[in-house]
């Protein structure tokens, strides 16, 4: 055994690793626990009731990858809150992929991938933003698809998390407390922007989103997530 092969031993038996889907011993997320994340992306805003700012606008298209269920459910839970940085590698590769697909879909002219500001807690207990690193992949897919694009955190947050809220209170807890930075305030006029997230759930982050890109003359197209969190009852995809 190479020495390189030694010291992965001694690792697993020192922090054992197990998949952040299923449990299973000696992989970081099995194959098919990934599997909903391979396929092509497909429009799921319908199950959003806050996305359409409360009546006031049309519904902004969501595209994504799969229902936020079972181990897939599990894996991104254990990504964003506890630890799984491991995972960041494997779920932007995905995004990669959904980036191509609706870049496709997007036409010629340059794009802007914004992503969903976390609560500034969330920011300090993961070490940054996620969904940051997610835009990027994104971007990296539209590129290669033909719809140049490019990344920046343009939106920040108060308040607290969203975690364990209805829609109603996720809306409140939001309303006027995302907000264009002020650096960016002047440049977003005429952009085509892209929102990225990493759940679909409500709606009201990415409504919120809309609403404080779109006062500063920015045109939000659409929206990409890894996953959507399907009505009581039922799952699509």
């Amino acid at each position: 055994m190479t020495a390189g092969g030694w010291w992965g031993e001694l690792g697993r038996l020192v922090l054992p690793v197990q998949c952040a889907g299923c449990g299973r011993d000696d992989v970081a997320w099995c194959a098919a626990c990934r599997a909903p994340l391979s396929g092509p992306v497909w429009r799921c805003e319908e199950r959003a009731g806050r996305l359409d700012l409360l009546g006031a606008e049309p519904a902004l298209p969501v595209w994504t990858l799969a229902d936020f269920l079972g181990p897939l459910r599990a894996a991104v839970v254990a990504w964003k809150d506890h630890g799984r940085l491991d995972l960041t590698r494997p779920l932007a590769e995905a995004m990669v992929s959904a980036g191509h697909q609706v870049g496709a879909c997007l036409g010629s002219r340059s794009l802007l991938v914004v992503p969903a500001p976390s609560s500034p807690g969330a920011e300090r207990r993961r070490g940054g933003s996620l969904v940051g690193e997610l835009a990027v992949a994104a971007a990296a897919g539209c590129t290669a698809a033909g719809s140049p694009a490019t990344a920046r955190a343009v939106l920040v947050r108060r308040g607290g998390d969203q975690v364990g809220l209805g829609a109603r209170d996720r809306w409140l807890n939001l309303a006027g407390h995302v907000r264009v930075r002020r650096r960016d305030r002047g440049r977003l006029r005429g952009s085509r922007v892209l929102l990225l997230d990493d759940v679909l759930t409500t709606g009201a982050t990415l409504a919120a989103c809309r609403a404080a890109l779109e006062a500063h003359g920015a045109t939000v197209l659409g929206a990409l997530t890894l996953a959507s969190t399907p009505p009581p009852g039922g799952v699509s995809g």
